[in-house]
């Protein structure tokens, strides 16, 4: 009886198991690579999307004048805007005829801003300063007819 050496070429079980493990080696620092990408992808689009939601609040709080209106909310489409003012320097209460504005009392507020995603609680908050101004009275300026 001859023995037959069996002289196919095909991989032997070692060697497919070498293959497999350096290929899963070589796997993990790229998949790192990707996990580590998407999350950053994820943080920057949420700092895109909160820049410009304080933009477009920035745009809405504008026109505020804290003397008239210290705290208040309002809604910009998914996002509730909450805010309050506080009093830095508070509004000039007599009439100084011939510096700035005579007629006008003015103060400088520090305006706290908190907004939240609707259905998805608080987001963030930021502060603000804001000058609040109020008519004095037009009758107390000199020469004015009561």
């Amino acid at each position: 009886m001859s023995l037959r050496r069996n002289t196919g070429r095909g991989f032997t079980l070692l060697e497919a198991i070498v293959a497999v493990a350096v290929v899963g080696i070589a796997l993990v620092p790229i998949i790192t690579f990707i996990s580590q990408m998407i999350t950053g992808l994820v943080r920057a689009g949420d700092a895109n999307a909160r820049s410009l939601a304080e933009q477009s609040i920035i745009e809405l709080l504008d026109p505020l004048n804290p003397s008239e209106r210290p705290i208040g909310d309002d809604q910009i489409g998914d996002l509730l805007v909450h805010w309050e003012s506080a009093t830095i320097i508070p509004a000039n209460k007599d009439i100084h005829v011939g510096v700035g504005l005579a007629g006008y009392g003015i103060g400088f507020y520090t305006v706290s801003v908190s907004v939240e995603r609707l259905n998805k609680g608080p987001w963030f908050t930021f502060e603000m300063r804001k000058v609040g101004y109020q008519l004095l009275g037009s009758s107390r300026l000199p020469g004015a007819i009561p």
